[in-house]
């Protein structure tokens, strides 16, 4: 069994389960029915998010089949264990942006990180460091934020890594998409002003899944 078998299987378990269509799983998980049924309908690249698969267990905890779920930590040469991921170039301002101006750069993240918990690949995945205090405390300067370009949807607000076409840099900031075709971008900081902005104006990398930080 492939791995877009796995989620198919994981799908119709929980619906049979659930005694629900997956369509009505997803919506009481607070998903976009997309996010269930295209996997079930058409080929798809990328298997389940660990953001989609941690709000589905926070909705049916009790659902026999995470017991399946639980990723394990692999043993053996440290080397074999770890992954090159990009990392995009200067940083990402939680107040003024950077550029991304720079040499190429990557680095190692854990597998079982990738693969197990947000059971994607390398190269779904940007590291990105960030400056500035608009986004404590959230997230503090000089954190590294590991971002998963596959969820670039505001649907559900939150913090996104983001490319700020009228300023020329990239930024750290939440999103909330708004009718009419706009977004407002606002800090986690109460000290810093929001803004709104059309969605030519902004280009979202991704969402921030994971950060490392300096104690």
């Amino acid at each position: 069994m492939n791995d877009g078998d796995e989620d198919k299987a994981l799908i119709h378990a929980l619906s049979e389960w659930a005694k629900l269509s997956p369509s009505e799983v997803a919506r009481r998980a607070g998903l976009a029915v997309s996010t269930l049924t295209r996997p079930l309908n058409h080929p798809v690249k990328h298997r389940l998010s660990g953001t989609t698969l941690r709000k589905l267990r926070a909705k049916f905890p009790d659902f026999p089949g995470w017991a399946d779920q639980s990723p394990d930590i692999p043993d053996g040469d440290p080397q074999i264990d770890y992954v090159q991921v990009e990392v995009l170039p200067t940083y990402a301002g939680m107040g003024g942006g950077g550029t991304g101006e720079g040499e190429p750069e990557m680095a190692l993240v854990p597998r079982y990180l990738i693969k197990n918990v947000f059971r994607g690949d390398p190269s779904d995945f940007v590291l990105i460091r960030v400056r500035g205090n608009s986004m404590e405390p959230v997230f503090r300067h000089d954190d590294e934020l590991l971002v998963d370009k596959r969820d670039k949807s505001p649907t559900q607000p939150g913090p996104f890594a983001l490319w700020d076409a009228e300023w020329g840099e990239y930024l750290v900031k939440n999103v909330e998409r708004l009718p009419g075709g706009r977004v407002r971008i606002f800090p986690s900081n109460a000290e810093f002003s929001a803004n709104e902005v059309t969605h030519e104006e902004t280009r979202i990398l991704g969402r921030p899944v994971w950060f490392g930080r300096r104690l």
